[in-house]
């Protein structure tokens, strides 16, 4: 957990600008050209697009431009670890010498995966912040509810931005 200490507290006078830092607000560090999907974009296509610009997970919206969830990494790879043949261990081919002439139920599965919807398997409802507010205040959000990122949306719950985890911790060492 990310603390702020009293400026004036001699132990900890040496986090004094960490302490300016924090009072930064989420719309100096946060990235506003942000990728996103729509709900009823493929799971393959959201996969493709988080794996071509390196980035783990992304916002969703719905037709009316509100983020109503974010996809990640980790929800894809919830899915693939509902289905009984599925291990980060071994490759494709792997399984093909593992199952043999009965590949017909990991054909199904991929098949299956392949159909879905990214409003299938995102997070629904997801904390969201303001610009305005102050980066301490998100990383608590983070900390408090386990999510990486946190879409940034105006008065109007328009997404403005996304900030990160990285974003808070690279702001801690600009100067």
């Amino acid at each position: 957990m990310l603390d702020t200490h009293d400026a004036g507290d001699k132990k900890n006078a040496g986090h004094k600008g960490r302490d300016v830092e924090m009072k930064k607000k989420v719309e100096e560090i946060m990235t506003k050209e942000v990728i996103t999907a729509k709900e009823n974009d493929s799971l393959l296509d959201v996969a493709t697009v988080l794996k071509e610009n390196k980035i783990a997970g992304v916002p969703v919206l719905n037709e009316q431009e509100e983020v109503v969830g974010v996809i990640s990494e980790a929800d894809v790879l919830k899915l693939l670890g509902s289905f009984h043949w599925y291990t980060s261990i071994f490759t494709a081919h792997d399984l093909m010498n593992i199952f043999g002439e009965d590949l017909h139920d990991v054909q199904q599965d991929i098949e299956k995966a392949s159909k879905m919807k990214v409003k299938d398997v995102m997070s629904k409802n997801p904390e969201t912040v303001p610009p305005d507010t102050l980066i301490d205040d998100a990383a608590q959000i983070m900390h408090s509810t386990g999510f990486n990122r946190l879409p940034v949306v105006d008065e109007n719950d328009k997404l403005v931005g996304i900030v990160a985890r990285a974003d808070i911790i690279a702001s801690l060492y600009e100067k």
